[in-house]
């Protein structure tokens, strides 16, 4: 086995988590034996639609992809429900800026 299989099979699964409450939620991701999280908050809007406000990964835990697949998480999330997504946060509206089907998902919504 090389060295670059032993580090692709010790890296830690990243799974998103969801909590959601009527007015909004949180996606998040709990960092391995720490009591610390990536996280991306949301609200939902009056016309159903959710507006993404702030997203955050600790300082030691950036460069990992975590604030991508919270992203991913709520933009694919979006879209089953049928509503799009007003990225009030700058990393949310740059990844949807990247990313095509994203960009249908945020462009498309009323401000």
């Amino acid at each position: 086995m090389s060295s670059s299989d032993e580090i692709t099979l010790q890296q830690p699964d990243y799974t998103v988590q969801h909590e959601a409450t009527p007015i909004g939620g949180r996606y998040y991701i709990p960092l391995d034996g720490t009591r610390a999280f990536a996280e991306l908050t949301w609200r939902r809007r009056a016309d159903g639609n959710i507006t993404a406000d702030h997203t955050y990964v600790p300082g030691s835990w950036r460069g990992h992809g975590l604030a991508h697949r919270l992203v991913e998480r709520l933009m694919n999330d979006a879209a089953e429900q049928g509503c799009c997504v007003v990225p009030a946060c700058s990393y949310v509206l740059a990844e949807a800026r990247r990313n095509p089907a994203w960009q249908a998902l945020t462009l498309n919504c009323p401000s």
